[in-house]
């Protein structure tokens, strides 16, 4: 059928009879129906063409598919990764490591670096295989885990067995896991102690009496951290009154020993360390301090003390070689004498701001000493007057640090911790009367929730950036639970970052390295 020619008046009556429900008349229906049949017709051709389009566009996208991945053969064939040194590739692995405090509380895990590498491919697993530094640190902890989720030993024995010399061991036992695993994994371990360099280790009480065996079995021994947590034990649980294993230890030079609940004597190598961290009565710190000359660095933790502070003896401890000292109670300056101390670092408590005035101790203990500190770094809440005091009287201090943190006063109120901060910032803002402009580095952090004045942080960084006699070059307001600045004043700290000043306000558990640093903790344990 062909169509007739329609005229301007048959296509004018089309769209009249498209827009309205008027019936169309006989001479109408026929030439409608010629165009529906010729349409119809039409749409059959272009349907059949559309079709045969999307065969054409399927066997297309399918060459290019397989060509795609034929090109990224080649590629990966030419990729430089596979023409890396072992040893490069090796020194890459390495880096992909977890840091030792996120291997807290963990295990070996299959689904992490570094037995995800061995899982790769053939050329990694190789590299991964040979190198023993991969394997060194062997982490198994019961902390928090059910008979499901213990480490399982044929696991642990095979990363041994790739390692080469020494051992990095991290060992967490618990108390509401079944003994039985945990001290079969701690014997796996201990038939290698010969090869442990470092040790890091939580025990319960089961575990106490097994630690003699080691006695004379740790010639590679050169850090230990050791604790433990079980209040309700004693020393007929644990099956011992002291810890004398470690004595023997010749390449001992670094020891942490923490206890939150009791105290248990630890004999140690003191003549030949250079490191010492220790919670304990000042009895033990004592012995250890009088045996210790080699001593670089020292956090003094005193606890399980009721006794009186003895009177101050005539000669003091000697420390020729101590450069950093933390301690919780001033009264151990009293003993001390460290005439290389570059950095030092104490707590001050509610009681000790009202009854005495603590840099009296620091005073005499400076004279004493012949020293030039560097670093002052106060944790609590002084008082603002007294630190001004002490920083204008030691020129040699050219970094201060101010932790507020109240955590063993509990009855202290947070606007007391934020009149410390506060008044610490007003006194460091540079005016007519300058307070220690020679400080090149002024660090503040507090350790709990409390208002920040950032505002007031910034005027005192500005106070100094302006000051043509300021040496300040870094600064820092560290904060584990917040709040952070408010958006304009964001802004202008970040204009003194730019214009130069090493600026760092942060918040959360990154925090937490630096704050330790400042106080002698532990750096490389993963507790």
């Amino acid at each position: 059928m062909t169509i007739p020619i329609p005229t301007p008046w048959t296509l004018l009556r089309c769209q009249q009879l498209a827009k309205s429900n008027e019936a169309p008349s006989s001479s109408e229906i026929t030439f409608i129906r010629a165009v529906e049949s010729e349409t119809t017709a039409r749409l059959t051709r272009l349907e059949d063409e559309i079709l045969r389009l999307r065969h054409r566009l399927d066997e297309l996208q399918a060459e290019r598919d397989q060509l795609s991945a034929y090109h990224s053969q080649n590629l990966s064939i030419l990729s430089p990764l596979r023409r890396l040194p072992p040893e490069v590739l090796a020194e890459i692995f390495s880096w992909s490591l977890p840091a030792i405090r996120e291997m807290a509380g963990t295990t070996s895990d299959l689904k992490k670096s570094p037995w995800v590498l061995a899982q790769v491919n053939r050329r990694w697993r190789e590299v991964s295989l040979s190198t023993p530094l991969l394997w060194s640190t062997v982490c198994v902890s019961y902390m928090g885990l059910d008979a499901s989720g213990f480490p399982p030993p044929e696991m642990i024995q095979a990363q041994i067995d790739r390692v080469g010399q020494t051992l990095k061991i991290h060992f967490s036992a618990s108390e509401s896991c079944v003994p039985d695993e945990q001290h079969d994994m701690f014997e796996l371990l201990s038939a290698h102690s010969a090869r442990w360099e470092d040790l890091d280790i939580q025990l319960n009480a089961a575990l106490f009496p097994r630690l003699a065996a080691l006695r004379g079995r740790l010639p590679s021994l050169r850090r230990l951290w050791i604790q433990w947590d079980n209040a309700d034990s004693d020393d007929e649980q644990t099956g011992v009154g002291s810890i004398k294993c470690f004595e023997t230890a010749s390449s001992l030079v670094d020891v942490g020993v923490k206890s939150e609940s009791r105290f248990i004597p630890i004999l140690l190598p003191a003549y030949q360390l250079t490191s010492y961290r220790l919670h304990g009565p000042w009895e033990m710190h004592e012995r250890v301090l009088k045996l210790a000359p080699n001593l670089v660095e020292a956090r003094v933790i005193i606890a399980f003390d009721s006794s009186e502070w003895p009177n101050a003896i005539n000669s003091a401890i000697d420390l020729p070689h101590l450069r950093r000292l933390y301690t919780t109670h001033v009264e151990v300056l009293d003993h001390l004498r460290t005439p290389a101390l570059s950095e030092i670092a104490f707590w001050l408590d509610h009681d000790q701001i009202h009854q005495e005035d603590p840099f009296d101790r620091l005073d005499a203990f400076f004279v004493r000493s012949s020293c030039t500190p560097q670093q002052l770094c106060l944790k609590g809440f002084p008082d603002a007057s007294t630190t001004a005091e002490i920083l204008k009287k030691y020129p040699s201090i050219t970094s201060f640090v101010l932790i507020i943190n109240s955590f063993d006063d509990e009855d202290v109120g947070q606007d007391v911790l934020v009149n410390a901060v506060d008044t610490h910032l007003t006194m460091l803002t540079l005016g007519n009367d300058p307070i220690s402009p020679h400080l090149r580095s002024i660090s503040f952090a507090t350790t709990q929730s409390i208002p920040i004045d950032y505002p007031l942080f910034l005027k005192m960084l500005q106070s100094r950036r302006r000051n043509p006699y300021s040496a300040l070059c870094s600064a820092a307001f560290l904060t584990r639970e917040g709040p952070d600045p408010d958006p304009v004043t964001r802004v202008r700290l970040e204009a003194l970052r730019d214009a130069g000043l090493g600026l760092c306000v942060e918040s959360g558990q990154k925090t937490n390295m630096r704050m330790d640093l400042w106080t002698c903790e532990c750096s490389w344990n993963a507790s």
